[in-house]
């Protein structure tokens, strides 16, 4: 260790000694205290428990890995204090390189993401001369960490009965319905202890109640008083209940078995909705460790464990995947356990009361045979579990989607040129596979004639489409070789179309009321609508229809983030650069389209450029009015005050914003000298399912 700097240690699983003799294990190095005192050897079970590996190697490669990084801090340091200042010749050189940089593998480097994660392909939208220099101070507030205001909120006390009942109805009746990891019978259980049907309201310190069940109550309604609350149907603020949960947390938390992955969930779902200074992706790679721990990975489930059990052992853990698997891929992370690792199925596709009944007639010895009588019989009935089910399909095609493509961008790194002319097909092979397979999954979705949550909805199921197919295709385009850095026209015109959709389902969902704020639906619209900018930006030449589509889809997108920035008071830096690109990219597409050789230079290439590229639907491309297409739009925002850059202004006086008369060159840029954008990257999935500033509030429970 170097300098005597103080670092935190991963938190080590139990050994294998002190598992065995159930005894406490801490997490020493190079070995736990039991077995330092008993002189023997420390030794953890890998994932797959077919490996030991001694705590004292795992500790020199930390030792190696610390020491490696504390060389690349000291690196980076000489780097900046030697190139604080970049010279013009330097940058000056990069532009003239951008063309040249073109077909050997056409991915961009970011010193935050990997390739292939998605939005390095948009970044020519960022990197204007004239726009950055209408607005010096936007991207540098935007790659800043957002300061989350802290709420003048207090805990909340328990409900009246009548609210209470609401609240748990809307929890069972919502968020249980896409995250059935607590049973429902255990939730109504729950709630029976709490308000006993002979008595009323029970104050929150009463005797009768254990603060581990005060402590569910209270997450239970945070989690089920969201939707209530925004919608103006309950008077209490569900971050109350959140800090009177809080309140109730025991020091054995973790030690409660599966009962402890639940409460851990709970509070990650809370933290989906709500700002709550702690790291989702921290969370739920919390929860994926115990599960682990547990077996549950490997389908190890105790003696005596009633069909029932194992159904919601089952539950649990797919649970844990599902939002591991989305936060890690949201932040370019590494997933919490991979796939090959997993042995158990997923949950069967049943009511709890009916595998109940399964467990008590004695026919079935485990859940695997009463899922292959139940999958012989076959049935179209929608179950407790069905949409549950279809979420986990959909994360299971999204991990194969982030495997394959970061194998393909660790191979194109060391590609010869004639395996760059075959990456192409192999991409477009993937693309296509995986686009088949995502159809596949829209067909299988459940169908509910009367709909009475948002995951039974038919929309909901399209915009997870859509969103899952951008997905794709931003990945593919990082990655797929191209000609003067411009990607291939059918997979811009497959991006355009899923950016436009996911933008006018949600919208449509969030005018209705149907659908509720959260920051990855704010993730979603903002890199929507940078894509849909950046694709109509990209092409000369597009059918009136779908121009028209495009404008009313950044319109709408903006509107939905500017009500969303409302409530998300930390998303503000965000809505100014969007709307700041809405009115520069509007205002270019009307200059080049009024004189597009007027500019020269570069963007008489770059049109050039683009005269090769294919139209979106061959054979119908017209050429738009665009200074009707500007008028319109802008008139939409004329009649709408509230959406003016002057409200953001007054609120926040520290950004500077976009003049929407500014004209710069689309393409005439330094690329890669500045990290703003890289930054704003990794922030916009930090904020979506991370937090830069990860609270500590768990270390008490971890390290005792």
């Amino acid at each position: 260790m170097k300098d005597g700097q103080p670092r935190n240690l991963a938190r080590l699983p139990a050994c294998q000694s002190c598992y065995t003799k159930k005894v406490k294990c801490d997490n020493a190095r190079p070995k736990c205290s039991p077995c330092t005192k008993n002189g023997q050897a420390c030794m953890t079970v890998s994932l797959s428990g077919n490996k030991t590996v001694a705590r004292e190697y795992i500790y020199q490669l930390e030792e190696k890995i610390w020491s490696l990084q504390e060389d690349i801090r000291e690196a980076q340091n000489a780097v900046q204090t030697s190139n604080h200042e970049p010279s013009a010749e330097r940058h000056e050189d990069i532009a003239d390189n951008t063309d040249e940089a073109e077909t050997n593998d056409g991915a961009y480097s970011s010193p935050s993401l990997t390739e292939g994660a998605g939005l390095s392909f948009i970044r020519p939208l960022f990197a204007d001369a004239g726009w950055k220099q209408q607005n010096p101070k936007l991207l540098q507030n935007l790659s800043k960490t957002s300061s989350i205001p802290e709420m003048a909120i207090s805990p909340n006390p328990l409900p009246s009965l009548e609210e209470a009942r609401a609240v748990f109805d809307s929890y069972l009746s919502s968020s249980h319905v896409q995250n059935p990891f607590l049973l429902r019978r255990d939730v109504q259980k729950l709630f029976d202890r709490v308000y006993p049907a002979h008595e009323l309201p029970i104050p929150q310190t009463s005797s009768n109640i254990t603060k581990h069940d005060r402590y569910r109550t209270f997450m239970i309604l945070a989690v089920g008083s969201v939707p209530l609350y925004r919608n103006g149907k309950h008077n209490h603020h569900p971050y109350g209940y959140f800090l009177s949960a809080m309140g109730n947390i025991e020091l054995n938390l973790l030690s409660r078995g599966l009962e402890s992955i639940q409460d851990l969930l709970l509070i990650g779902r809370f933290g989906i909705y709500h700002h709550i200074s702690t790291s989702i992706w921290e969370i739920v790679r919390l929860c994926m460790r115990m599960c682990v721990e547990q077996g549950l990975h490997k389908g190890q489930f105790g003696p005596g464990q009633s069909l029932l059990d194992e159904q919601l052992s089952r539950r649990v853990f797919w649970e844990c995947y599902m939002i591991d698997r989305y936060s890690s891929i949201t932040l370019d992370r590494p997933a919490a356990i991979a796939d090959d690792e997993i042995h158990v199925d997923f949950p069967v596709d049943a009511d709890d009361g009916e595998i109940e009944a399964a467990g008590a007639s004695g026919v079935f010895p485990d859940l695997d045979s009463f899922a292959n009588t139940k999958a012989q019989m076959g049935s179209n009935r929608t179950t407790e579990t069905s949409v549950f089910l279809l979420c986990l399909r959909l994360r299971k095609i999204t991990s194969k989607t982030h495997l394959k493509f970061q194998q393909l961008s660790k191979t194109q790194g060391s590609s010869s040129m004639t395996d760059s002319f075959m990456a192409s097909g192999t991409i477009y092979a993937i693309v296509d596979e995986l686009l088949c397979d995502l159809d596949a999954w829209r067909e299988s979705a459940p169908q509910y004639q009367t709909p009475k949550c948002l995951y039974e909805m038919q929309e909901w199921y399209d915009l997870l489409l859509m969103r899952e197919r951008l997905l794709l295709v931003r990945k593919a385009i990082d990655i797929v070789p191209r000609i003067r850095n411009i990607p291939p026209q059918d997979l811009l015109s497959i991006c355009l179309q899923c950016a436009i959709g996911a933008i006018l389902i949600f919208s449509s969902l969030y005018e209705q009321k149907k659908i509720t704020y959260t920051r990855s639906y704010f993730q979603l619209l903002f890199t929507s609508g940078l894509s849909v900018m950046f694709c109509v930006s990209a092409i000369t030449e597009h059918d009136e229809e779908t121009v028209r589509q495009a404008a009313e889809a950044v319109r709408q997108g903006e509107k939905a983030l500017k009500t969303m920035g409302k409530e998300l008071s930390d998303a503000v830096h965000y809505v100014a650069v969007y709307e700041a690109l809405r009115s520069f990219c509007l205002a270019k597409w009307k200059h080049l389209q009024d004189n597009p050789f007027s500019t020269g230079g570069r963007v008489s290439s770059s049109h050039e450029t683009n005269a090769f590229v294919r139209d979106l639907h061959p054979g119908q491309a017209v050429r738009v009015d665009m200074s009707s297409l500007d008028s319109a739009h802008d008139q939409s925002f004329q009649d709408a005050p509230w959406l003016s850059t002057s409200n953001l202004a007054e609120t926040q006086p520290n950004l500077a914003y976009h003049d929407a008369s500014a004209e710069g060159r689309i393409w005439d840029c330094d690329i890669f000298g500045d990290s703003a954008l890289w930054d704003m990257e990794a922030g916009l999935g930090e904020y979506a399912y991370g937090d830069p500033l990860v609270s500590s509030f768990m270390d008490e429970f971890i390290s005792s």
